[in-house]
C-alpha cells in the first residue's frame, strides 16, 4: 500500500513522490495526484520512484497516462527517477525503458527535462 505521495517542486519541474507500493490499490491515488498537477499546469514532471518497494502494471498504466498526456504539450516533459535495479527491470522487461526518460536522481532527472 502507499504510505503516502508528496510532491515538491524543484527548478520549475513537479516532482512527485509515492512511497510503498504502487498496485492496483494505490494507483488509483497515483493517477488522481499526478493528473490533479497536470491539471494545475505542471508541464515538466519528474515522477520519484526512489521510496517505491513494488509496482505493478496497473502503476505503469499511470505512468503511460501521464506520459500520453505530456507527450501532446509542446513544452511538457516527463521522467521517472529509479535507482533500485529491482523496479527497474520492471521497465526493462515492458519495454518502457525505451519509452521513458529514467534516472537514477531527481537531479538528474530535472537536468534531462531542462537540457534543449
Amino acid at each position: 500500500m502507499t504510505e503516502a505521495i508528496a510532491t515538491e517542486t524543484v527548478d520549475g519541474c513537479v516532482v512527485v513522490t509515492p512511497t510503498g507500493a504502487l498496485d492496483v490499490a494505490t494507483s488509483p491515488a497515483l493517477h488522481t495526484w499526478v493528473h490533479r498537477s497536470l491539471d494545475e499546469g505542471a508541464t515538466l514532471l519528474v515522477l520519484d520512484l526512489s521510496e517505491v518497494e513494488f509496482i505493478d502494471s496497473t502503476a505503469l498504466r499511470v505512468l503511460v497516462s501521464v506520459h500520453k498526456r505530456l507527450r501532446d504539450t509542446e513544452s511538457g516533459g516527463f521522467a521517472v527517477v529509479c535507482p533500485h535495479a529491482r523496479i527497474r527491470r520492471i521497465f526493462d522487461l515492458t519495454a518502457l525503458d525505451r519509452v521513458f526518460t529514467l534516472t537514477d536522481t531527481v537531479d538528474e532527472a530535472v537536468i534531462a527535462l531542462k537540457a534543449p
